[in-house]
């Protein structure tokens, strides 16, 4: 599963990336490009604008239009409509900035990069081919989890109430 994203979702492209799926994302892309580039290559659109999700249906795209603010909203959404898995996998995760599959690093090499004092805290550690970026669960990991665990009950709530 693919997705591109429009300009008015970026939070939600680095969540779908950090889940694993490759999305697509610019602050720049006009409808016409974000049209074209799901027709060409089977990609999801997600949008917040009426407009163009119309147009996607019309072209007989898949779309999804986002009506909230709340990404735990928009998760759970995106659960129920195509699917999106609500668990983090790290051996399958990618690059919140660039879009790239990350690579695991051993904690040795990760620490002759980073501040030593992380190696008390953290046992695991990724890199970003392409940008170098690299990433651990830190701090801001507790909120991750809360934000998924909330998707995964409002999913359930809204299967409950037969709202599928």
């Amino acid at each position: 599963m693919k997705f591109v994203v429009d300009a008015m979702l970026g939070n939600l492209a680095r969540w779908l990336r950090m889940l694993g799926y490759d999305t697509l994302y610019s602050r720049k892309a006009e409808d016409w490009r974000i049209l074209r580039v799901a027709e060409k290559s089977s990609r999801i659109i997600v949008t917040r604008d009426v407009g163009l999700f119309r147009k996607a249906r019309k072209k007989g795209l898949e779309a999804v239009l986002i009506s909230t603010d709340d990404v735990s909203k928009m998760l759970a959404q995106l659960s129920l409509e195509v699917g999106v898995e609500l668990k983090f996998n790290p051996s399958n995760t990618r690059c919140p900035k660039c879009n790239t599959l990350l690579e695991r690093m051993n904690k040795a090499e990760a620490l002759s990069l980073l501040p030593k004092d992380l190696g008390v805290k953290y046992e695991d550690f990724w890199r970003c081919p392409k940008c170098r970026k690299i990433y651990w669960q830190g701090n801001h990991w507790k909120t991750i989890s809360e934000t998924l665990d909330e998707a995964l009950r409002l999913k359930a709530g809204l299967t409950s109430n037969g709202k599928q």
